[in-house]
């Protein structure tokens, strides 16, 4: 909104001798509430794209790309400063989802606490939420569990920022190895529909059911997470009846677990968009780009994510004595991947991020070699940005995955290429900086305009303009003018941007 607002300004002020002081006071007033009024409130709410199925958008048809940070313990283990700490770090570097959950995994039944020692519920009743009068943070009686998790909604409704709310971890519905908090379908329906009721007025809410575990880890468990859903929409609607009907269109609702969620929810009503993840077992894990397509290609397709990828600074394959750790480099390639092969967007995450560990927290995990705050500073925190920069700077809506533009220089595991083609422009990822032959046609126009793009930095520089026929071949430029000559290998990665050289598009990432 910026650029029109400043041209309305110059061409204001420009002109200033000829209008009406009055009525130039009144268009300043209504400039200065455009600037205070939030992202949702200019755009409207989430939505599926009704052009492309595949991506999400604002009501209004702004497109969304979706940059996630795994801020899963937050509402347990972090203080109202360090929640306020966290979330602007996260907004400065380009975030716009938290991913945390309410009911967390690591809680004991007995003793289920948050930074200030407050209790979810009354006697581990999930139809009763231990909610008190007040909500001082200075009085201890007042301030309880759920004022504490309004603070954390409010706090980054405030930075602009979305919550992707987990009502529970998946453990309570589908355990594993503690009992379960989940037993009945008017169990999940009431503890959903407090949940959909308390922060129905909430503009950023996008609601994940789930928590790493496979609904069918229980005989029941599917029907537990669609009475959740149910009661999480009724309550924002203001219905109270589980009858498998709500009115789904005022929610924004999916599911996590390691395999996608289309595998059960697919054709349910209640389910937006499907994520999965790439997890946490190897570098280059070819699930970043698999799941995407497989969902990508399913039949009255939805938005899908990869909502769970490697986390930087975390044990390869939860081993470091062998294998190291992950680094920028691994989210790169797990990022780039999911996005060019049809992922609306990329999560983050940070290993003592996730857990909030420091040195007066302890480890839920303990390969982890860093604190929380020493964590928010990590390279691939910033560079996953320039990603989501990338993808903005060019229209979204008419993208789609598509190998035949490559016609050489595909690679095999680590060097495999992914080109995600739109109307007018193409993104191709070389993760490795081997050269690659493209079949120019694909998109509009006479001629394109041809531009590396540099995800480590951020900044593209122009190739040249060609006319859009035929074949050309591209080799990656230098890492530096000082290692010109290294082109090639894991960490030398460039994307390579071809446009319709009349579309005009800006610089790559601005």
């Amino acid at each position: 909104m910026l650029q029109p607002i400043t041209t309305i300004m110059i061409t204001c002020f420009d002109q200033i001798k000829r209008v009406n002081k009055f009525l130039i006071l009144i268009l300043c007033g209504l400039i200065g509430q455009n600037l205070n009024a939030q992202v949702w409130s200019i755009h409207g709410r989430l939505e599926v794209m009704k052009e492309n199925p595949h991506y999400i958008q604002f009501q209004d048809g702004t497109p969304f790309f979706w940059l996630g940070d795994t801020g899963w313990e937050m509402i347990h283990r972090l203080s109202r400063d360090e929640i306020d700490v966290y979330l602007e770090d996260r907004k400065t570097k380009g975030f716009n989802v938290i991913q945390t959950v309410i009911i967390s995994e690591f809680i004991h039944m007995d003793k289920v606490t948050n930074f200030y020692g407050d209790s979810i519920f009354v006697a581990e009743n999930p139809e009763k939420p231990l909610v008190t009068p007040g909500n001082n943070p200075a009085i201890a009686n007042e301030y309880d569990f759920w004022d504490h998790v309004d603070f954390a909604v409010e706090t980054a409704q405030k930075l602009e920022l979305y919550v992707g709310l987990l009502p529970s971890w998946g453990e309570w519905v589908t355990p594993r190895s503690d009992k379960a908090l989940f037993n009945t379908t008017d169990q999940a329906y009431n503890y959903g529909w407090f949940l959909g009721n308390r922060y129905k007025s909430a503009p950023n809410i996008i609601w994940i059911l789930g928590g790493d575990r496979h609904p069918d880890e229980r005989k029941n468990g599917p029907d537990l997470w669609r009475a959740m859903a149910e009661g999480i929409t009724d309550g924002t609607t203001g219905e109270k009846k589980l009858d498998g009907k709500a009115d789904y269109s005022a929610t924004l609702i999916t599911y996590h677990s390691y395999n996608s969620s289309s595998n059960w929810f697919h054709n349910d009503a209640w389910i937006d968009f499907h994520t999965w993840g790439s997890y946490h077992a190897e570098i280059d894990n070819s699930r970043s780009i698999e799941l995407a397509l497989k969902d990508w290609n399913l039949p009255d397709p939805k938005p899908t994510l990869n909502s769970e990828p490697c986390y930087e600074a975390h044990g390869i394959n939860y081993a470091i004595a062998d294998n190291g750790y992950f680094t920028s480099t691994d989210m790169r390639v797990a990022a780039y991947w999911s996005v060019f092969s049809g992922s609306i967007g990329f999560t983050y995450g940070a290993h003592a991020i996730w857990q909030f560990t420091d040195e007066t927290r302890k480890k839920h995990s303990e390969n982890t070699n860093l604190s929380w705050q020493q964590s928010l500073n990590l390279t691939g925190a910033t560079q996953v940005s320039y990603l989501k920069n990338l993808m903005l700077s060019r229209p979204m809506n008419g993208l789609n995955p598509d190998q035949s533009m490559l016609v050489s220089g595909q690679g095999s595991c680590s060097s495999y290429v992914p080109v995600l083609v739109g109307k007018s422009h193409a993104f191709v990822y070389i993760p490795t900086g081997k050269a690659v032959t493209l079949k120019l046609g694909s998109i509009a126009g006479s001629r394109v305009k041809a531009w590396w793009f540099d995800p480590r930095t951020g900044k593209a520089s122009l190739i040249g303009e060609f006319d859009n026929a035929g074949e050309r071949s591209f080799q990656v430029p230098g890492m530096s003018k000082e290692l010109d000559w290294l082109r090639s290998g894991r960490g030398c990665d460039w994307v390579l941007v071809i446009d319709d050289a009349s579309a005009n598009f800006p610089v790559p990432g601005e």
